[in-house]
């Protein structure tokens, strides 16, 4: 997950997602990725890391979900509050 190819990146969170409950340890350990892609100076890359941390359903990983929603939800791009504010309202439907 440490690519700099945005290509490659999107490739590993689509994988993320579709495994992340047959393999638990695998989304676990990928947290921090995602919390420093958060922090990227892409607005995308923060999108699709926050995105991506809100479509795995497992129970540990909603602490970390929520307070990436607030960190996004304050973020200077318009592109990666609005995922954030409709990420916010899934993931609360569902929770």
């Amino acid at each position: 997950m440490a690519s700099q190819s945005l290509e490659v990146k999107k490739l590993v969170y689509l994988y993320l997602l579709h495994y992340a409950e047959k393999r638990p340890n695998e989304a676990l350990l990928s947290i921090n990725c995602f919390q420093k892609d958060l922090g990227d100076p892409n607005p995308l890359v923060r999108a699709w890391a926050l995105r991506t941390m809100a479509g795995i359903r497992l129970h540990v990983i909603a602490p970390f979900v929520l307070v990436a929603m607030g960190k996004c939800a304050r973020d200077p791009s318009v592109y990666v509050r609005k995922c954030a504010a409709v990420l916010f309202q899934k993931y609360m439907i569902c929770a």
